[in-house]
């Protein structure tokens, strides 16, 4: 961003003074770090954060700049706004605290790049199948996106939709199932993912389907959900999507 000086401005002293709430300390840094005079050059820096989670607490705050101005002569002049509001935990263990913009929406992969999971050939049929049904959820930019929950509230979407009582129909087994091999073992893959508010029995064919895919691709998948949770800060409540293509 660029600026001019313009009337009077020119000997304007300024001073940039950053706040943020409860467990969170900002200090200017750069040229912001003191005050100085406008006089036609630029002036750069930034902020620098310390922000203190625990685990089972994530805190959201927002940045509140101030300006102060002064010049001889004149009276004072203020400008104040605040900042968009951010989260931070520390709830994934692996990857530890970090912060995000909630209101954001992630998307696994991201928004140029297929998720890894349209690599599992199963489990790409079948989200692909919901994707481009109904109500297209988790479809990037479509208005319903995922929205992560608990993990009572998964445990109970994935026993209502791939439960003991759920076994495979004739030709829903379409690779070899090598009983010596426990990653071809038949397993039941459901989308929307047990992990969301979407999940479960929430919604009704088209708009939900299972497939049988071999275990080791149940087992990629979630590996790949729980690193794009972790990685992203994805807490219950969080809305993103999945690029399917």
């Amino acid at each position: 961003m660029s600026s001019q000086i313009v009337g009077t401005a020119n000997g304007i002293v300024a001073a940039f003074h950053p706040s943020c709430g409860s467990g969170c300390q900002v200090h200017a840094t750069g040229a912001m770090a003191r005050s100085f005079t406008l006089n036609g050059s630029a002036h750069s820096g930034g902020n620098k954060y310390v922000f203190t989670v625990s685990h089972g607490h994530p805190r959201s705050t927002h940045t509140h700049y101030e300006w102060d101005f002064n010049k001889p002569g004149y009276g004072a002049g203020q400008v104040t706004y605040n900042g968009q509001t951010y989260r931070c935990d520390d709830e994934d263990r692996q990857y530890g605290a970090g912060c995000v913009h909630p209101t954001m929406l992630s998307v696994e992969s991201d928004f140029t790049h297929l998720s890894q999971m349209a690599a599992l050939p199963g489990i790409k049929d079948n989200i692909r199948k919901v994707q481009n049904a109904g109500l297209h959820i988790g479809r990037m930019n479509s208005t319903v996106p995922l929205t992560r929950t608990t993990k009572d509230q998964a445990d109970k979407n994935r026993k209502a939709v791939c439960g003991p009582d759920v076994h495979p129909k004739p030709g829903d087994i379409w690779w070899t199932v090598d009983p010596h091999d426990d990653g071809t073992k038949p397993s039941c893959d459901e989308y929307p993912f047990a992990e969301t508010k979407q999940g479960g029995t929430a919604y009704n064919p088209p708009n939900r389907s299972i497939n049988w895919v071999p275990l080791k691709e149940n087992r990629q998948q979630g590996g790949i959900i729980r690193t794009f949770f972790g990685r992203y800060h994805i807490l219950p409540g969080d809305k993103f999507y999945v690029n399917m293509g």
